[in-house]
């Protein structure tokens, strides 16, 4: 008894098991609009996460790196015997710790610093690039899969439909009502028709597997593409955009704000004013200052410090001359007992220094042509849209009308078909003509739609 209670438990439990498998393997994912697609995508992007988050740290490695204005604390500890014959030994002990403040370097390290920062800034702004890349993408892939899914769906309405005057022609064949010629014009219309249909079928698929792999989903899970239930809708029901031209310059200064190419140019446009501020302070002097403080004795511990201040003059960013002058002052009981300079350098053979500062001043004239020719593009780019947007609109509104009067005419021909005055294959070939000029029409719509979420997504502003 015990052992078939045990059974109905074991089977329940498998059962929730497979449910749950099940589930996941076949997981369902809606999309009511483009903008879910793109979320989606972003949220399960690992790789562009990844590099986000290593350009934000390397920003702020940049920004906390301030090792150059701090000063430099050095130590050295010596401990040195000697024995020698007819002399007595002899032992020595010192230690010295000291610290280096750099005080005046002509603004070279608050350059590089800023150059530091400069190239942090760039990488995260490489990555948004990146994002608003993937995303344009996203919307074409999304707006492309809709459009296709659409015509799939146009297209099987229609063999659905054909498939009753096909059974009807067969029928009257059979009877003798028709000829042989007339039912295989009607069976080969039909064909034609069952084949674009699964044409369409097939480049649907595609362009959904394409989405799939875009938004990092397993070919598994079922794409539901909500949009397309209303989207035939649109020819009947459709907001139109109107005087696009009167917000033109309001969408210009937009679009050069929120530029993400223009950002990267002016961060171009910097480095290389930075890098040449560099190279023409190259021939000023650091001075650094260093403080010390030295035991010296036979035995520990140590007493009678000594004490020492340093003026360094260094010129070792000279492009021929690497020299260093330096004056020490050294204390003893609160009262300066020693006085020296020295002077050390070397001779450096540089036969590139003009050259080098020249390129430089080339690099700095392109960056600054890069940067306003970028911002021209994006004000020609905001343009060029959205007279393509009001193209597209324009030719979806006459496409509109050719679909009405196909409609009107296909309505006509349904009663001569019942009439007697055309055939079949005749009705068939006016059908297809319809549903293709409704995917046509369509097409046109989304391809509008697109422009307008890309403009959108250049501008930062929802239309």
């Amino acid at each position: 008894m015990k052992t078939r209670s045990k059974t109905p438990c074991k089977k329940l439990f498998l059962f929730a098991l497979c449910s749950i498998f099940a589930k996941a393997a076949f997981c369902q994912i809606e999309l009511r609009n483009v903008s879910d697609a793109v979320k989606i995508a972003l949220a399960n992007d690992v790789e562009r996460n990844l590099q986000r988050q290593s350009a934000e740290e390397s920003l702020r490695i940049a920004k906390k790196n301030i090792v150059p204005f701090l000063p430099v604390l050095d130590f050295a500890i010596t401990d040195a015997a000697r024995a020698q014959k007819d002399i007595d030994d002899s032992k020595n002990k010192s230690i010295e710790v000291g610290v280096t403040q750099k005080i005046f370097n002509g603004g070279k390290s608050l350059l590089e610093w800023q150059m530091q920062k400069e190239q942090g800034f760039y990488q995260c702004l490489s990555v948004q690039k990146s994002y608003e890349t993937f995303q344009i993408e996203i919307i074409k892939s999304y707006y492309n899969a809709l459009i296709l899914k659409l015509k799939s769906e146009l297209l099987e309405k229609n063999v659905e439909n054909a498939k009753a005057y096909l059974l009807l022609s067969e029928l009257e064949e059979a009877e003798g009502m028709i000829t042989k010629t007339d039912y295989l014009e009607t069976l080969l219309k039909y064909k034609k028709m069952e084949l674009e249909a699964k044409t369409a079928r097939d480049d649907y698929e595609n362009a959904e597997t394409l989405l799939k792999n875009l938004m990092n989903l397993d070919r598994c899970n079922t794409l539901l593409l909500l949009e397309s239930e209303k989207f035939e809708a649109c020819l009947t029901n459709f907001i139109t955009l109107k005087n696009l031209k009167e917000k033109s310059q309001e969408y210009k200064q937009s679009a050069v704000q929120n530029s993400l190419n223009l950002k990267l140019s002016l961060a171009e446009l910097n480095w290389a004013k930075k890098t040449r501020a560099i190279q023409k302070r190259i021939f000023l002097p650091s001075v650094s200052v260093r403080g010390a403080v030295a035991f010296n004795g036979r035995n520990y511990p140590l007493t009678s410090p000594t004490y020492s201040v340093n003026v360094i003059l260094s010129f070792e960013d000279n492009p021929w001359i690497g020299a260093s002058i330096n004056r020490q002052h050294g204390f003893n009981k609160g009262k300066l007992n020693s006085l020296a300079d020295s002077f050390s350098g070397k001779g450096i053979a540089n036969t590139i220094y003009f050259n080098q500062l020249k390129l430089s001043k080339i690099d700095l004239n392109q960056k600054n042509l890069g940067y306003e020719k970028t911002k021209k593009q994006i004000e020609e780019n905001v343009t060029d849209r959205m007279q393509k947007i009001e193209q597209a609109q324009e030719n979806f509104l006459l496409g509109l009308e050719n679909v009405k009067i196909k409609e009107q005419k296909l309505l006509l021909s349904k009663l001569q078909l019942d009439q007697g005055k055309i055939k079949k294959s005749d009705y068939l070939e006016e059908m297809s003509e319809c549903a293709k000029e409704k995917i046509q029409c369509l097409s046109l719509l989304k391809e509008r739609d697109f422009m307008i979420k890309e403009l959108e997504t250049i501008v930062e502003r929802k239309f």
